[in-house]
């Protein structure tokens, strides 16, 4: 679905709406509904070209939705050699990646969609854009490759280097030449490939741009890449802090560092949902002028007619999220363990996709049945979330990294106190902030991450004290009546979008 003419915002999202459920796609389709006087064009960023299943209708404002593979489908590659400048192509890349340089940046723009010539003799030749293949296939790739591999890791296994570039410069040029939606403005649900996007695209039509954050995008990469299995440590430096050699991870990392400081630097706004958040994008070069906190917001009339189960059988504790490892679902498990102590005939309940990864499932259903909780955890798969709030005496979250978990204002809403991890702003949410007026108290706990025996002591001092946790799911409600409502949130980022139209 390709519109003709120009919308007011477009959307630039990697590696979630509308092919994955929950979490910041359920925000991201709430945002657009919430604006049903804008027009909208999504541009969904996917790791490659294979079809995905779309899990949500686009709203009706949707006008233009179009899919950018980072890994294109590969085609045979054209006949004659690219008339590429491959030290220059190189120099730039080197430039950009080693010291986020934007003149870099606006260089490999320039390459990524400057028509061009190729080599064949004896035959006419006309000059077109280049191909993902002449970015990563062709003579002058191998030329930027060795210019980049001899400046920025020559300590590397270069097979592990070649690999490595393959992948990130080959994202970067699907990025960078790919073609745009007409809008007045680009905004991006993240950094990474989405930030550079949006911001080349408002450069290029003349456009402006923002950059709203969840997660730091960088921060969530760097817990990825530390638990990669598929990435080897060879240089081994011990403990030495100034040793300036760079193995593969170190390029990973610092490529989508440059992706932000870059990003950032070209933004008109950068927004994020918390305070915190912003000690992070201010050590990547943010400015000031151009930040603001916009909290997420849940609509609080659909809670409304939620009423306890009473009489339940068994005390039921709820842990709602993707069976993913950066949730830490293990340590939930855990920690049911540890609350089974104490309260025997607890339930757990793991609620969301399992799909997403497999091998981290069943690996999770491994430590259930090492731990002997087959009566005590159970996974229900995806459920609707006023199906199960009802029943739930305590809400978990359990991650290692978080932005503003909306299903801890879902369960405030509910008035169902929570049990957290200390990650991204559900201290905020639970506790409240330092200069919150009049300070509402306690809404839950908060605990360390990676800490069974924290979560688990915190769950059973809420499950064995009624008057604590009716307190305590009071409290969340009240604050989420006055900071996290649907209506504060759409009309700031209502505000946003005036401010940056022409």
């Amino acid at each position: 679905m390709t519109a003709q003419g120009e919308v007011d915002v477009c959307i630039v999202v990697e590696g979630c709406y509308p092919f994955i459920t929950g979490g910041v796609s359920s925000w991201l389709d709430w945002l657009i509904r919430a604006q049903p006087d804008l027009t909208f064009a999504i541009v969904a960023i996917t790791a490659d070209h294979h079809p995905r299943e779309i899990k949500y209708e686009l709203p009706p404002n949707v006008s233009d939705f179009r899919v950018l593979p980072l890994a294109p489908e590969a085609r045979r590659p054209r006949m004659g050699r690219p008339l590429l400048d491959g030290q220059i192509y190189g120099d730039a890349l080197q430039r950009f990646w080693d010291a986020a340089d934007v003149d870099a940046f606006e260089t490999l723009c320039q390459i990524a969609t400057t028509p061009i010539g190729r080599t064949l003799p004896a035959l006419p030749w006309q000059e077109v854009q280049p191909d993902h293949a002449d970015f990563i296939s062709s003579q002058p790739a191998w030329e930027a490759l060795n210019i980049c591999a001899r400046a920025l890791a020559p300590e590397a296994s270069y097979s592990d280097t070649f690999w490595a570039w393959r992948t990130l410069v080959g994202g970067l040029m699907s990025i960078l030449s790919a073609p745009l939606p007409r809008a007045k403005i680009y905004h991006a649900i993240s950094t990474g490939y989405a930030g550079l996007y949006a911001v080349r695209a408002a450069r290029e039509m003349n456009a402006r741009s923002a950059i709203t954050e969840h997660g730091i995008y960088t921060n969530e990469r760097r817990i990825d890449l530390l638990m990669a299995d598929w990435l080897e440590d060879r240089i081994h430096k011990g403990f030495a802090v100034h040793d300036r050699r760079r193995d593969v991870r170190d390029l990973w990392t610092q490529m989508f560092d440059s992706f932000a400081q870059v990003a950032y630097a070209q933004a008109d706004r950068i927004t994020t949902l918390y305070g915190a958040n912003q000690t992070f994008q201010r050590a990547l070069g943010a400015r000031d002028e151009q930040m603001s906190i916009i909290p997420n917001g849940i609509m609080l009339e659909k809670f409304e007619g939620l009423c306890p189960v009473q009489n339940k059988a068994r005390p039921t504790v709820g842990l709602i999220g993707r069976l993913v490892p950066i949730k830490d679902i293990e340590n939930c498990i855990r920690a049911a363990a540890v609350i089974r102590q104490s309260v025997p005939d607890v339930e757990v309940l793991i609620i969301g996709p399992t799909d997403e990864d497999p091998n981290y499932f069943e690996a999770c259903k491994r430590r259930v049945a090492e731990l002997q909780l087959e009566n005590t955890v159970r996974f229900t798969g995806r459920m609707n979330i006023f199906d199960i709030l009802p029943s739930l005496d305590v809400m978990l979250l359990t991650s290692i990294s978080e932005a503003q978990p909306l299903v801890l204002l879902e369960a405030g809403a509910a008035r169902i106190p929570c049990v957290a991890t200390d990650v991204g702003s559900c201290r905020e949410i639970l506790e409240g902030t330092a200069d919150e007026a009049p300070a509402l108290g306690r809404g839950g706990f908060v605990v360390p991450p990676m800490d069974p025996d924290a979560l688990g002591a915190a769950v059973i001092r809420l499950l064995s004290n009624d008057t604590l946790r009716r307190s305590c799911g009071e409290v969340l409600r009240k604050r989420v009546e006055t900071s996290f409502t649907s209506e504060i949130s759409s009309g700031a980022y209502g505000a946003l979008y005036r401010e940056l139209s022409p």
